[in-house]
């Protein structure tokens, strides 16, 4: 008979993904009530919890070379960036909504990714020329 102290916890290997998970999903519905225009009095929280983790994220994926902290604070510094960047921009055409700022942000992340697996690519092509 096992005692519930002989396994280890699970909890604490999956709290990281769990917790991301709920994240994206959050960030997620924030874009579509903005992007949907809705009334939900979450959707100020939610879209601006999208348009930290969304540029962060992207970030992270493309800042391979730093320990994890120092990546992670460089990301949402980063972020911080990419927002005031973005708002400055709208706010100078005249577009400034929740709407805008999401769709410049989701643009923006993309490219961030589309950077780093490039990145990626280019290094795994490297290291097998290397080894030819």
């Amino acid at each position: 008979m096992r005692d519930h102290d002989d396994t280890p916890s699970t909890i604490g290997n999956d709290l990281p993904p769990i917790l991301a998970g709920a994240v994206c999903a959050t960030a997620g519905t924030g874009a579509a009530l903005a992007v949907l225009g809705s009334d939900s009095p979450l959707r100020a929280p939610f879209v601006l919890l999208f348009l930290v983790a969304a540029p962060a994220a992207g970030l992270f994926a493309l800042l391979r070379g730093l320990e994890p902290g120092a990546r992670a604070a460089t990301a949402v510094a980063g972020a911080g960036a990419i927002d005031l960047g973005a708002a400055a921009a709208l706010s100078g055409l005249e577009v400034l909504s929740a709407g805008s700022s999401v769709a410049v942000i989701v643009a923006v992340t993309a490219l961030l990714f589309v950077g780093a697996a490039a990145d990626r690519r280019n290094e795994r092509s490297t290291a097998e020329h290397k080894h030819h």
